[in-house]
């Protein structure tokens, strides 16, 4: 009954992005998720079946409360008279000439139906969904926890909990187990650790729902002596132009051919016709051009793969032609024998049950954090987010079958910086591990700051509707002012990170500051933050009413801890004073932890 509840839930999920509400008629003003799709004309179908076709007039982009995209669609009034089943909240589907289907979806179908292929890794499925046992594995046999450093640069030591982590990905007895890692508790280093001290035979997969974390673990890697390991990493062409040098993976086809001095020079004719092209067809061309030069790389003889969840699966569905061997689809089949996945808390229970039957023969590792954000498509109670949507970290954990480790040293913060989500959200269990600076980087605030490094900024503005999201100007100058004292003691968008819970004020603060500054600020909604982190971040709450609900969106205690745990060395919270009182930021903004501006 499991596959095929996952299977409806998928397909409701799928149908999603293609379904769009009436929001007016006449002229037709439709709401819908957001389209990779050209917005000129639109073939409609209601729910009795009938299509018509309309013509856009403009689109208004923008996001629920940070969570999904939505779009507004405005429509050019219809020529033909509209079905009569079209009325303010019908819900119609937008018919594509060429649907894709989702590869999470696609991996389970090749599980069920009737050309199901067998399912072989009962046991952990059994462990997962069966009944609760006291089951004891053996005990891993221990791990060198020195970790030696590229270039002889010396190793790193990684401490009890993180050995313990790799001794059990080491051994082969355990078919999956949970890492649970707090902010900064040095999981990236882990996952690394993990890939460089694996003594088994097989492939290694490092994978997550985001391109961030992977990134990250292959960055770490990098700085380790990886000797014996041949890593590629799996991305986009439009997400690697977006890389910088110091966030470029190092294991990209890309990043591997440019080694190559014959194709370095191909490459690099192409990316400076690529700096002149005129238009979006033209640099999309010269990608293909790119990656057709990059095209040798794969035939290559790889042991680590990176990717993000979706890609890997694309990867060994790809269509293989007539008379070629594909040789990483190959060895995606046969040889995947350890799945690390970081971040897990985001990734579903849909996608954590297609890499089980996709790839039988390897160990689970799911690196994350229950009291972070699970999956942007999960909503406790909806019936959908139940049957494919709950988070794998949660599932993994329900009934204790399997290990589950715990990192409680952290890294990122100071005692003092991270007090206030150590004990508001971790129950004062959460040890740092860095030592205190004397470094006082808001003394730039003089008497406002009085040297603390966290700060709750009062602003005293007026939230305004904006859509479906939220912005408020006030704010949005106390922002500005904020940024601009910080840029002047020399903390600019390097060291800053802005983190907006509202859609529609992030995308304002976002303009603001190309405006004044260019681009380069990391201006981010909550979720979008989960995994990242700066010296200082300025966290814009908006709102001006506060919910009493603790499980509403502003107030719920997951997306408030993202929000409060992503600084190194400084946190500024601006918000109206009322926020003081709400739920769960009653306790985060304590006097205790923080200092109050007015």
């Amino acid at each position: 009954m499991v596959l095929p509840a996952f299977l409806l839930g998928s397909h409701v999920r799928d149908f999603e992005p293609r379904c769009t509400v009436v929001d007016k008629i006449e002229p037709l003003v439709l709401v819908m998720p957001a389209q990779n799709r050209p917005m000129k004309e639109l073939k409609l179908m209601t729910c009795d079946g009938n299509t018509f076709d309309v013509r856009v007039k403009g689109v208004m982009r923008g996001k629920e409360d940070g969570r999904d995209k939505k779009w507004t669609v405005f429509c050019h009034p219809s020529k033909k008279k509209l079905p009569a089943e079209v009325k303010k909240g019908a819900m119609l589907e937008i018919m594509d000439t060429t649907p894709m289907q989702p590869r999470v979806t696609a991996a389970l179908l090749r599980f069920y139906g009737n050309r199901r292929s067998p399912i072989d890794n009962w046991s952990l499925l059994s462990a997962i969904y069966g009944a609760r046992s006291k089951k004891n594995f053996p005990s891993p046999s221990p791990i060198n926890s020195r970790i030696q450093l590229a270039k002889l640069a010396g190793s790193v030591q990684l401490n009890p909990e993180q050995a313990e982590a790799v001794a059990l990905y080491n051994c082969d007895a355990i078919p999956a187990f949970v890492v649970e890692s707090p902010p900064g508790s040095g999981k990236t280093m882990t996952a690394a650790a993990m890939a460089v001290s694996y003594r088994g035979t097989g492939v290694q997969l490092f994978l997550s729902t985001a391109n961030v974390p992977v990134i990250n673990i292959a960055l770490a890697l990098a700085k380790l002596d990886y000797t014996g390991l041949k890593p590629l990493h799996f991305i986009s062409s439009e997400r690697e132009e977006l890389m910088t040098d110091e966030t470029r993976s190092p294991f990209t086809a890309l990043s591997i051919a440019k080694e190559d001095e014959f194709l370095n020079e191909k490459i690099t004719k192409l990316e400076e016709q690529m700096k002149h092209a005129s238009n979006e067809e033209e640099r999309a061309k010269l990608r293909a051009d790119i990656r057709k030069v990059c095209g040798p790389i794969f035939n290559g003889d790889y042991n680590v793969f990176f990717s993000t969840v979706d890609m890997i699966l694309g990867r060994l569905f790809k269509a293989q032609r007539a008379q070629q061997v594909d040789f990483i689809k190959k060895t995606l089949m046969n040889d995947v024998r350890r799945i690390v996945v970081d971040e897990a808390s985001q990734l579903t229970e849909s996608a954590l049950n297609s890499l089980i039957l996709c790839f039988p023969q390897a160990q689970i590792v799911l690196i994350g954090d229950s009291k972070q954000l699970p999956p942007f498509k999960y909503v406790a109670g909806d019936v959908v987010s139940e049957l494919a949507a709950r988070s794998a970290l949660e599932v993994i954990k329900d009934k204790m079958n399997l290990p589950v480790i715990k990192l409680n040293r952290v890294y990122r913060a100071s005692p003092r910086l991270a007090a206030h989500y150590s004990n508001v959200f971790y129950g004062g269990t959460l040890v740092s591990e860095k030592p205190e600076s004397e470094k006082k980087p808001l003394s730039c605030f003089g008497s406002q700051s009085a040297g603390n490094p966290c700060l709750f900024w009062k602003v005293k503005g007026h939230q305004k509707q904006s859509g479906t999201s939220k912005i408020n100007e006030m704010e949005m100058r106390q922002l500005k002012y904020l940024v601009n004292i910080l840029r002047n003691s020399n903390y600019d968008e390097k060291s800053v990170m802005i983190i907006s819970y509202y859609e529609a004020q992030r995308k304002r603060a976002e303009e603001v500051l190309e405006e004044k500054y260019g681009e380069g600020y990391e201006v981010l909604t909550v979720d979008s933050a989960q995994g990242r982190e700066k010296k200082i971040v300025l966290v814009l709450t908006t709102r001006t009413s506060v919910p009493t609900d603790k499980g509403a969106f502003f107030s719920c205690p997951l997306r408030c801890n993202v929000a409060v745990s992503r600084h190194q060395e400084a946190l500024i919270v601006l918000g109206h004073p009322s926020i003081a009182s709400a739920p769960n930021w009653a306790t985060v903004l304590s006097t205790k932890y923080f200092r109050h501006v007015q």
